[in-house]
């Protein structure tokens, strides 16, 4: 129940008792304490700030047990479903081409590659670099992507090597809402862009969409070990603001995606409304993901 993607099923209660847990105390957004219960797992909670409206897991894995679940992650959730990778390749593609909008080449850092796929379909006109904490998604980038491979380098933003504004965009796609410390990765990846450089995030789940609301813990992004927080628009704005970073476009990808049937969304949103309790499992539908771009002033 509580799973998305390819992991809906794993019993996540083993992982929560193998590995040390973190509490959240205080909200990285706007360091408020007060917070309300948004939905019980049983073995952790998800809870939404008062003041903001983040929703957040309030137990999360160290960064030890994250590090240990997230090895061997491209085995798990990509390499092995060839659908899932044809319907991924298309919305990389769309994802790609909304940066070309603000930038069309320069030296590019994308935080959290997976295997390379998103660098691959940003293009050769852009330098590019890659982090991510899988080695063997690190191993796949290298061997299959020999045009930028050995740019790719294991572990997270935060140990990098890279010089002070050293890129002209740093991407970060599907990987806010994975990061332990979000406050450490922005000001981090600040250090690292420009002036004048963008931060773009896309396919990063919405806390504030409908699905979100309704379905709670049967919401398709709802997963209490890889999300462990669900931002939106406004509070994605006040976080990064604080680190010199203006909101200069979004949107709330739907339609014109692969992943888009309206008919059959809409009337599953409906059966949903008319049966609150009911444990189907939310389908994509308007303001599920954003996809949001910064830059620094």
């Amino acid at each position: 129940m509580y799973t998305s993607d390819d992991f809906r099923g794993e019993d996540l209660a083993i992982l929560f008792q193998k590995h040390d847990v973190v509490k959240v105390s205080e909200c990285p957004v706007c360091d408020s304490s007060q917070f309300s219960l948004w939905v019980d797992c049983g073995y952790t909670q998800a809870h939404k700030c008062d003041n903001c409206s983040l929703v957040f897991m309030s137990s999360q894995l160290s960064e030890s047990g994250l590090a240990d679940y997230y090895s061997n992650y491209i085995g798990k959730r990509r390499i092995n479903n060839l659908e899932k990778m044809r319907l991924r390749t298309e919305q990389y593609i769309l994802d790609a081409s909304v940066l070309r909008n603000f930038i069309s080449s320069g030296k590019l850092l994308d935080v959290g590659c997976n295997g390379g796929f998103f660098l691959s379909a940003l293009g050769e006109n852009f330098e590019r670099f890659g982090t991510e904490l899988d080695p063997t998604a690190v191993e796949y980038a290298r061997k299959n992507f020999p045009e930028f491979g050995n740019n790719v380098f294991q572990g997270g933003i935060e140990g990098t090597k890279f010089g002070e504004q050293e890129f002209d965009a740093i991407t970060m796609r599907g990987l806010f809402e994975h990061v332990s410390n979000p406050n450490r990765v922005v000001s981090k990846a600040v250090k690292m862009l420009k002036n004048g450089g963008y931060l773009y995030l896309c396919a990063t789940p919405n806390g504030e969409s409908l699905c979100a609301d309704i379905y709670r813990d049967n919401w398709t992004l709802f997963h209490p070990v890889q999300h462990l927080w669900h931002f939106s628009p406004d509070n994605l704005a006040i976080l990064f603001e604080k680190y010199g970073l203006k909101l200069v476009w979004k949107d709330l990808q739907y339609l014109g995606t692969p992943y888009a049937q309206p008919k059959t969304d809409l009337m599953k949103i409906a059966e949903k409304i008319e049966n609150p309790d009911s444990q189907e499992i939310s389908p994509p539908f308007f303001e599920n993901m954003m996809s949001l771009v910064f830059q620094k002033i």
